[in-house]
């Protein structure tokens, strides 16, 4: 297995990638992608975005297949190595705040995260997703 930032000629395989795994979050040519492949195979993929001035890490997914193998973290440590990722915010489901608690996220109030961020955590909440929090590398 091999960790990786992808071109942006690989996005259409990142998209279908994303698309097996149940993501809708889309994909942006701006964003940068991390990927972990496998035998010429997308096995993961996480994306950093920046949306109103802010960096967001989202779209973490690994195939069913390969999950609990210790991928999603291997390219977390990736990133943060590799990236400058100081001030980025997540929102991932509550159980998993250990999981990026390892490259440094810490969970946040709403009231410290920017206003969008908010709206979308209430969003979500209110879609039924109820157990995302916000976290944030300071």
């Amino acid at each position: 297995m091999i960790i990786r930032w992808a071109n942006t000629e690989e996005y259409a395989a990142v998209a279908d990638h994303y698309a097996e795994c149940g993501y809708r979050g889309g994909l942006n040519a701006e964003d940068r992608v991390l990927t972990a492949v496998d035998q010429d195979e997308i096995i993961g993929a996480v994306r950093i975005c920046m949306e109103q001035d802010v960096m967001l890490l989202r779209g973490m997914y690994i195939k069913q297949l390969f999950r609990g193998k210790g991928i999603g973290l291997s390219m977390l440590l990736y990133l943060k190595a590799q990236g400058d990722v100081a001030g980025c915010y997540c929102l991932p489901y509550a159980h998993l705040d250990q999981f990026y608690g390892k490259i440094g996220f810490e969970k946040i109030s709403i009231a410290q995260a920017p206003g969008f961020l908010a709206d979308r955590l209430a969003q979500y909440r209110n879609n039924g997703s109820r157990d995302i929090i916000i976290m944030q590398i300071k």
